[in-house]
């Protein structure tokens, strides 16, 4: 990846998948809040279902810094290299925490990833990526808050 990179078009794809990311959360979420049991779906425990998601997702975000660091060569990869990998250490954290802490943590630390993604990742990924990733921040840091208020 390089400096023109956001001018390329962001792959159909990658949008599909992006935001079918969010269906989880969103389920997972509303049976918190609502009271569904989801224990004949396997998921006995939505919370520590939706924290297990989350940390995966938050460590998933996380690497795009990395996978962008292999591809430039400037005084910004160590950095990158350095960024990618702390999301994934602090949502390690988060599920140490009890679960309605653990839940803000993971929304704040949503929210907090996708100002330091524009920050640093502008000119290095497809127009269309920073777009999409806050439609989805939005959608899952406030999915995050919900579950926490009602966990809390």
């Amino acid at each position: 990846m390089n400096s023109q990179s956001g001018s390329q078009a962001f792959p159909s794809v990658a949008k599909y998948l992006g935001y079918g990311g969010v269906i989880p959360f969103v389920v997972l979420a509303f049976s918190l809040v609502a009271g569904v049991d989801l224990s004949a779906y396997g998921l006995a425990d939505a919370t520590a279902k939706l924290l297990a998601y989350a940390a995966v997702i938050v460590s998933f975000i996380g690497a795009v810094h990395w996978g962008v660091a292999l591809g430039i060569s400037s005084e910004h990869q160590s950095r990158l290299f350095l960024y990618s990998v702390l999301p994934a250490l602090f949502a390690w954290v988060w599920t140490f925490l009890p679960a309605g802490i653990a839940l803000i943590g993971m929304s704040v630390t949503i929210f907090a990833m996708y100002f330091i993604d524009r920050q640093l990742l502008v000119s290095h990924v497809p127009q269309g990526y920073l777009k999409m990733r806050l439609h989805l921040t939005v959608v899952v840091g406030l999915s995050l808050l919900l579950a926490a208020l009602r966990v809390l």
